[in-house]
């Protein structure tokens, strides 16, 4: 059973929620040093883009999956809740909110005195002095540092949309806050793509426990299979090899050309042996690149 079922979410194969429960809820099994603490350090913030830093030792997490919290005359679900302890009852809160194929469920609205923007309402989930009453879990903690991670598709940080979150939350919300720009504001950014290519990284990750090592390699899985991952450099490829499908052309008897079809970020890869230069051309088209391979006779 899901996190998504126990949580009474209506999911399909294409959800966003069913991706949460499955991705963060396989974080939950493992401790904070062993899977999350690395992806944590992936996220950046929206406008400095420094990386998300938890200066306490972390000595216990916790997970809320889809917390109901009040925020001015409405109420607000974030994805994921996480607490991570410290001692002498101190902890940091992170909030998750994840997407896969939509992008916010609200925009700011001007006309409207409350925050309406879905990442500026759950800003003020963090930032209000509202939430100790409505978590018990915080009961008798003090929070020293709070983050909103804002999980998405996208290959670059969607600047602009966050921006937007963070400037209608600077504007419309009235109570005192340590922020004089909306640049200072806790929010930060995370593909799924850099959760995938941690568990590809066999140096951080060799678990004795063979269960945690099928936990990695569930959300490797996972995500390869809703086409999260992203190229991550060449091997030599063996043309003569069945396992490569091309189409080879003669250019004026000087080039060998071939073309493959995949779906990979852009880039160029340019690979020299000895005095032949074996040169990887890739054009993006989107959502197709297309490989151009040539050596020089």
């Amino acid at each position: 059973m899901t996190f998504s079922e126990i949580n009474n979410k209506l999911t399909t194969i294409s959800s966003e929620d069913l991706l949460t429960s499955d991705i963060l809820g396989c974080c939950s099994f493992l401790n904070y040093n062993e899977l999350l603490e690395c992806i944590l350090k992936e996220a950046v913030h929206f406008d400095h883009r420094k990386e998300l830093d938890i200066f306490e030792p972390v000595v216990s997490e916790e997970y809320i999956f889809w917390p109901m919290v009040k925020t001015g005359r409405t109420r607000t679900e974030p994805d994921v809740l996480i607490l991570l302890n410290h001692s002498a009852n101190k902890c940091t809160l992170i909030l998750i909110e994840a997407k896969y194929n939509s992008g916010k469920s609200s925009e700011a609205d001007y006309d409207e005195d409350d925050v309406t923007d879905q990442l500026a309402r759950e800003l003020r989930i963090i930032e209000e002095q509202q939430i100790y009453t409505q978590l018990s879990i915080l009961e008798g903690k003090e929070i020293v540092s709070k983050a909103l991670v804002y999980v998405t598709t996208d290959d670059n940080i969607p600047r602009k949309s966050l921006y937007e979150s963070a400037k209608e939350f600077m504007e419309k919300y009235k109570t005192d806050i340590n922020y004089k720009q909306p640049e200072e504001l806790p929010l930060y950014w995370l593909p799924w793509w850099k959760i995938e290519h941690i568990t590809t990284q066999k140096e951080l990750f060799n678990f004795e426990d063979k269960a945690k090592n099928r936990i990695l390699t569930h959300i490797k899985e996972v995500l390869q299979a809703k086409k999260l991952s992203r190229f991550n450099g060449f091997h030599k490829l063996d043309f003569g090899c069945s396992n490569y499908s091309y189409i080879p052309e003669i250019e004026d008897y000087a080039y060998t050309k071939y073309c493959f079809s995949v779906n990979i970020i852009r880039m160029t890869y340019n690979y020299v042996t000895s005095k032949n230069i074996k040169e990887y051309n890739l054009i993006h088209t989107f959502p197709k690149i297309r490989y151009n391979y040539r050596i020089k006779r």
